[in-house]
């Protein structure tokens, strides 16, 4: 009795290992080839003479246990092989679904941006912008105080160029007209680096880093109200962390602008050209507009875009902009990092009668630019050209520089929004050289503005034109400040040729 019992726990227990074993290898590859799998792995194991069930041993004996044991923990080591090979193939499959999900998601945000930029404009579309451009001519501008005839802020837009920021943060503390330097940062993975704080210990709290939580060419025009707050002054330079120009340069502008807080005082130009195309299936049955580079402006010898890489401006506009700009204009910009210049310049055109930009002095323009050397530049891409061409186009009608709403309101509208054409450029000169009216250099003393600042700039500008036809000289000091500035950047590592 005792033996059958013993023989009876024995069949029971080796009952339950079989189970085990087959539960176990089917948990990992599956119950339909279970016995299939099996069978191949005892073909191709060294174990295949070893029968893992053992059900023909009425008895089992420590020899057979160990080869039962030996066989259970090769199949399992094989359907843990066969566990891991699957797991890497849905991991392949998952990573493949994710990867092509990721193409298609900006496949489909990049021709959104396309048809928003090359959507045609609609009727209410159109209106809308009207209506909006009507509340913001309705803002009055601030008036220029004492200190906004004689000291400026500049805003500096920047992105991952610190070289170059931290160069031109050092170039604008030397002019002694400069009340504050703003700095744009949109930039929330990095931190802004430490030398521009260190300038506050040294100058006073002069060097401002505004914080933004958006990443777009619209943010150089949004001042946040803590900057706003603490902004000393009515006028603007927005310039690029890459463009540098003389401090006397600079204030041939400066002091143009104060004369018309108005306008911008830009000093790079650029011009929309007009072809004789006419399409007939959109409401703008104007000619279409492209956008003219610097080769085009000058062959053409016009202008009517200045770029707010290097111009003056009244903050107020820079509000304005971000509170009334037509939405289209504010997604193109923020959607392409693109036509943040062509739609500033054109706003202000809107709102000033079609006027185009003023412009500084020749001699202060392109003569005195010094351009840094930079790796992260827009206009370097494939399709720049594209769409600032849409951008002028559909920014030009939106604003009704093209017809003064004439689809709106009839050919009334002209005498609202006045009639924008490009200007001519003037080289005769070293004062002046776009749409001025001229600066009366003999009237300071008796003007109610009267800045003696000016006048004394003024006067050194006369001196050296002056010295200079007299000795003959081939420079006059103006160019040779270029030419230091120039030096000093090369010296830096930050022009290389």
């Amino acid at each position: 009795c005792s033996c059958s019992h013993e023989r009876i726990l024995i069949k029971v227990e080796r009952e339950r290992l079989v189970y085990t074993a087959r539960s176990v290898d089917a948990l990992f590859i599956g119950p339909s080839r279970t016995s299939c799998e099996m069978k191949k792995r005892q073909i191709s194991s060294p174990h295949r003479n070893t029968q893992c069930d053992v059900e023909s041993a009425p008895i089992i004996t420590p020899g057979k246990r160990a080869k039962r044991d030996m066989c259970l923990r090769f199949q399992k080591r094989q359907s843990m092989k066969s566990y891991q090979s699957r797991s890497k193939l849905i991991i392949i499959r998952v990573c493949a679904i994710l990867f092509f999900t990721t193409t298609l998601a900006l496949l489909y945000c990049n021709s959104s941006k396309d048809i928003v930029l090359s959507q045609e404009v609609t009727l209410l579309e159109l209106k809308t912008a009207r209506d909006s451009l009507l509340q913001a001519k309705q803002q009055p501008l601030e008036k220029l105080r004492q200190i906004d005839r004689e000291k400026y802020t500049v805003r500096i837009n920047t992105w991952r160029r610190n070289d170059q920021l931290i160069a031109s943060v050092n170039h604008y503390l030397t002019c002694p007209n400069v009340a504050q330097i703003q700095i744009v940062w949109c930039d929330e993975t990095n931190e802004p680096p430490m030398q521009l704080f260190e300038h506050n210990d040294k100058h006073g709290a002069r060097v401002a880093v505004e914080r933004h939580s958006i990443n777009s060419l619209n943010e150089r025009f949004h001042i946040l109200p803590d900057t706003y707050r603490d902004m000393p002054t009515l006028g603007v330079l927005s310039v690029d962390d890459d463009v540098l120009r003389s401090c006397e340069a600079i204030n041939s502008g400066f002091y143009y602008w104060t004369d018309y807080p108005d306008r911008i005082v830009g000093f790079d130009f650029r011009v929309h050209m007009a072809s004789n195309h006419i399409r007939d299936d959109r409401i703008d049955r104007n000619p279409i507009w492209s956008y003219g580079y610097l080769s085009s402006t000058q062959k053409r010898n016009q202008y009517s875009i200045t770029l707010p890489r290097f111009c003056f401006i009244h903050r107020h506009y820079l509000n304005l902009y971000m509170k009334y700009a037509p939405t289209r204009i504010i997604k193109t910009v923020g959607d392409n990092f693109n036509c943040e210049d062509i739609a500033m310049s054109f706003f202000v055109s809107a709102l000033t009668n079609g006027n185009v930009p003023l412009l500084a002095d020749f001699w202060a323009s392109m003569p005195s630019m010094v351009k840094l050397d930079s790796e992260q530049e827009i206009s370097k891409t494939d399709n720049h050209k594209v769409i600032r061409d849409e951008c002028v186009d559909k920014f030009g009608f939106l604003l009704g520089l093209k017809d003064g709403y004439e689809l709106l309101e009839g050919t009334a509208g002209r005498k609202l929004w006045g009639r924008f054409s490009s200007k001519q450029l003037d080289h005769r000169s070293v004062f002046g050289m776009g749409d001025d009216h001229g600066v009366d250099t003999q009237s300071f003393e008796i003007r109610e503005d009267f800045v003696q600042s000016r006048k004394n700039f003024t006067n050194k500008i006369l001196s050296w034109i002056d010295s200079s036809e007299k000795t003959g000289q081939k420079k006059i000091p103006f160019q040779n400040l270029k030419d230091d500035l120039h030096n000093q950047m090369k010296a830096s590592g930050l022009i290389k040729h």
